[in-house]
């Protein structure tokens, strides 16, 4: 019987980490030697960019050593994981977060490290749509290394000038220039822009990322307060129709024109 602590932590690791990290990470803990020492297990365990799932599994060895064997602590990892994933396949939908939680916490993954995961693991491309942006050199680093793998990257940004002085720093800033050069980058000209009472235009303020065949749909632009600070919501996606149907949307703004191909 495991214990119920050991069990709980468990069920956060798996609400919080991406599906093929858990897979290497019970191949893995399966393959150690019996008598492995706890420490030197969390030593070989596979790199993964998110922390917060890296701490928690290293919590959970150590407090299952001489309680359960490793391929034991392994295989009840898997388990939990696939039934998971399939109860995650069916609703379509996972709740993010990031900011305060609450005493009964909802368990949920942060907004940031999911966009790690999925970039980290992006195959084909990756859509990001923000209002404001700035220091995340991480994520801009994976954007960097998908672009290396042959994803193909747009990023469709409000600038400073188009927004008339109601983004404070220019999005694109955030973006370094090797990354600037190689992806397609997309704006909100003003003339396609309606105006309010006072004068001032619209705001391209939509926060999605779409990745593959899952979307990220959140409050949160992509900024350190936002992925650190802020308390934000939003939801992983992963349904085929919605995911088309979002990115037909985009597709269709920047063939159209609405949104216009930024050129440096």
């Amino acid at each position: 019987m495991i214990p119920s602590h050991l069990a709980s932590d468990i069920d956060q690791l798996i609400r919080r980490a991406h599906s093929q990290w858990l897979e290497a990470v019970c191949v893995a803990i399966c393959s150690a030697p019996a008598g492995t020492p706890a420490e030197v297990l969390v030593a070989t365990m596979p790199a993964t960019n998110n922390f917060d799932a890296a701490h928690n599994l290293a919590s959970i060895i150590r407090q299952a050593e001489g309680l359960l064997t490793w391929q034991a602590l392994g295989t009840s990892i898997h388990v939990c994981s696939s039934m998971f994933a399939r109860w995650a396949r069916d609703q379509h939908v996972e709740l993010l977060w990031t900011g305060p939680s609450p005493a009964s916490q909802i368990p949920a993954r942060r907004i940031d490290q999911v966009l790690y995961d999925l970039i980290g693991s992006a195959k084909r491309e990756i859509l990001l749509v923000t209002f404001a942006a700035y220091k995340i050199s991480r994520l801009t680093d994976g954007l960097v290394a998908a672009i290396g793998r042959g994803v193909a990257v747009r990023l469709i940004l409000e600038f400073e000038e188009a927004s008339e002085g109601q983004l404070s720093m220019d999005a694109l800033k955030a973006f370094p220039a090797a990354l600037r050069q190689k992806a397609k980058i997309y704006y909100w000209p003003l003339e396609e822009r309606e105006r309010n009472a006072l004068g001032h235009p619209g705001k391209l303020h939509a926060k999605v990322a779409i990745i593959d065949d899952q979307a990220v749909l959140s409050s949160a632009n992509l900024t350190d307060d936002a992925f650190n600070r802020n308390l934000e919501l939003g939801a992983l996606l992963s349904s085929g129709e919605i995911i088309q149907r979002l990115r037909g949307h985009f597709d269709s703004l920047c063939a159209e024109g609405t949104l216009r191909l930024w050129k440096a």
